[in-house]
């Protein structure tokens, strides 16, 4: 009865709550901050953007919309003028607003010359969908255009698309084809200009005033005036090129056997007659309707652009739109894209900065999170050092790229030999006996120490002779025999490709032809202009070496302010194990900044008395040109030194002898001692 008590009851665990339970991650910026920094960009490219561009393209309709000046008021009431202003801002500036959001991006391009951007751009797929859709924006603007002149306008300006022909129908209109090719070539003009400016990289910019922004009207009149600049010049280049062109291309299509016949039936007409650069100032009333639809494109494109410059960077805040703003906040900086790292930052920034009383109670939550593993202030400082150091090693490369390690494959193993029975190789049969002059013939001629030294002496020989100067028979006949293992070699090197000799030849004969028939100022102008083209410009290389320059002010300027808020905010000393790194990596950064400063203004030499008595000119616009690029280069430079001087001269003179309780390397020390003492 024991016994079977004894098995029915067994011991049993007592139940606990106390299981480990792993805390949770910071939330990925994708579910967080993402979304709601996506949102507040959607209602400015709504609100400021569309609303704004709309506006200017009905204004530019209602003013600059027919020739009668009296018609203004007419053309604000009428219902067709506000149409035609829709249609011409969706099919003409919608789509250029579009490709500018599609296209842009936080990577600056690494090029130092203009050359260089030029030859990037082409290689880009990108580039020539945006050309592509500025020209075709610009061929809807001319059919709108051509669709709202009246019947005596089209009259007047003679723009049919075929001339009035009973033997020839089908001869296009020369008037017509030269307004669209010169809409066109604008289109070609602006996209280069943005290509330039390298507009379609992200650039970062403080909050703006009322009077910096595009509708102010200061700006509206900067933009009017530089557009009409940029068409005159334009209109300029394309009326010689199309004159050209007239001159020296159309003979040569109506020359070639197949394309000829295609063309002819079209073009030939336009062989014909006497042609001059000055032909097109006959048809001034073709010129300035071209001139004026073309100002007007191009302004709305202008004003667009501007708008996104000006709207799409500025700062936004929308932590204090969530329920933690600390977590939506600290979760943006963990993002990969730049340019919500910029917005995450700049937030971050004002809050390690804010006074009152809200901020100090948001810095002290921060700091004292532990809901997450790892805590908000870790996930701050690692991903805020880890983008320091990143550029920190681009500086230090001087915006090379990471050469990828050279991976060595390792040697194959030898297959073992099988094993085999070894051989003997000993004569098994006794030899006959030989006679003593054939002992004495065969040591001769086997591989005898004899042998080895008749050969040495006649390489030695050899050598001697070669050094020795020889006839010209003699050594192409001595050569010959060597000429026979080289063949191998000199058929495997690669041959020059067709196409870079063909370009190569017609480079060097243009470059004779024109240095033989053109004026010598004509040849120091091109001088001048291809090495305006191809210099490299010291900014630009100093710009390559910090691409993120302005984010880095950013990280900067928070973990300094936090780092100076810990001492009265920071209740367990969360922020105080990271300072000596936190100061390791900002004083790092300063000392390669300035060495490279000293490297920089070391390329800058001032004109000498005698160089000024002189008056050389080349010499002295040479050295102004270098001065203006040191001093460029040294405003690129300052954006990341200033806020590293400012952030470490904070921390040292908030924290004060406090600093002797932190560990430093000697250099560090040093450093930060300097700033102790000028504190």
């Amino acid at each position: 009865m024991s016994a079977g008590q004894g098995e029915t009851m067994r011991t049993r665990a007592i139940t606990s709550t106390l299981t480990a339970r792993l805390s949770p991650t910071v939330p990925s910026t994708s579910q967080t901050y993402e979304p709601l920094v996506r949102s507040a960009l959607r209602q400015r490219l709504i609100h400021n953007i569309f609303a704004f561009s709309a506006a200017f393209t009905l204004v530019a309709s209602i003013l600059l919309g027919g020739e009668d000046e009296t018609s203004t008021f007419v053309r604000l009431l009428s219902p067709g003028t506000w149409a035609m202003a829709c249609l011409k801002w969706s099919v003409g500036v919608l789509p250029v607003i579009a490709m500018r959001k599609v296209y842009l991006t936080s990577a600056a391009t690494p090029a130092t010359s203009p050359a260089k951007i030029i030859t990037n751009a082409i290689a880009k797929p990108s580039t020539r969908r945006c050309l592509a859709v500025y020209m075709s924006c610009t061929l809807m603007l001319i059919t709108l255009n051509l669709c709202s002149f009246t019947s005596e306008e089209r009259e007047s300006l003679h723009l049919n698309v075929f001339v009035k022909s009973r033997k020839h129908p089908y001869y296009l209109n020369g008037r017509l084809l030269f307004l669209i090719l010169a809409q066109l070539w604008l289109a070609a003009s602006f996209l280069l200009r943005n290509i330039m400016l390298d507009r379609f990289v992200f650039r970062w910019t403080k909050p703006l005033n009322s009077s910096e922004l595009p509708i102010a009207p200061s700006n509206l009149l900067k933009l009017l005036l530089t557009m009409t600049l940029f068409t005159s010049f334009s209109s300029l280049v394309y009326g010689v090129a199309f004159g050209v062109s007239r001159m020296l291309v159309l003979p040569l299509l109506l020359k070639l056997p197949v394309v000829n016949t295609i063309v002819r039936p079209f073009i030939a007409h336009f062989a014909k007659g006497p042609w001059t650069l000055t032909l097109p100032i006959l048809h001034w009333s073709l010129l300035v309707r071209s001139f004026m639809m073309g100002l007007v494109t191009v302004m709305s494109w202008e004003f667009a652009e501007s708008l996104f410059d000006a709207y799409v960077p500025q700062p936004i805040k929308v932590g204090t739109l969530t329920a933690d703003p600390n977590v939506t906040v600290v979760s943006g900086i963990t993002t990969q894209d730049t340019v919500f790292a910029h917005f995450a930052y700049s937030e971050l920034a004002e809050l390690a900065s804010d006074e009152s009383s809200a901020g100090s109670a948001r810095r002290t939550a921060l700091f004292g999170d532990q809901k997450y593993s790892p805590s908000l202030w870790n996930v701050l400082a690692r991903q805020s050092l880890l983008r320091l150091g990143q550029d920190y090693q681009t500086f230090l490369r001087r915006g090379a790229p990471i050469t990828p390690p050279v991976v060595v494959a390792p040697a194959a193993p030898k297959p073992k030999d099988p094993p085999s029975t070894p051989l003997i190789r000993k004569a098994i049969f006794k030899a006959p006996r030989q006679s003593p002059l054939g002992s004495m013939l065969d040591s001769v001629s086997s591989d005898s120490e004899l042998s080895k030294a008749a050969e040495a002496v006649a390489g030695e020989m050899e050598e001697r002779a070669s050094q020795m100067h020889i006839p010209e028979l003699f050594r192409s006949v001595a050569q010959s025999s060597a000429a026979a293992p080289a063949a191998s070699a000199v058929l495997t090197r690669p041959t020059p490709s067709i196409i870079s000799d063909c370009v190569a030849q017609l480079k060097a004969y243009g470059g004779a032809l024109f240095v033989g028939h053109c004026p010598a100022w004509l040849q120091e102008s091109a001088i001048r202009w291809n090495k305006w083209v191809y210099r490299e410009r010291l900014n630009k290389v100093v710009e390559v070496c910090l691409p993120n320059r302005e984010l880095d002010a950013l990280i900067i300027e928070a973990l300094s302010h936090f780092v100076c808020a810990s001492l009265s905010e920071d209740r367990y000393g969360v922020v105080q194990r990271d300072i000596p790194r936190i100061i390791e990596a900002f004083l790092s950064f300063l000392s390669a900044i300035e060495e490279y400063q000293i490297e920089v203004n070391a390329k800058y030499t001032p004109p000498t008395p005698d160089e000024l008595s002189q008056g050389d000119t080349k010499i002295l616009e040479e050295k102004e040109m270098i001065r203006v690029e040191v001093a460029r280069a040294g405003d690129v430079l300052v954006v990341v030194s200033d806020a590293l001087k400012t952030g470490v001269a904070n921390i040292s003179r908030t924290f004060g002898d406090k600093l002797v309780a932190f560990k430093f390397p000697p250099r560090t020390a040093r450093k930060l001692q300097s700033f102790v003492d000028y504190t």
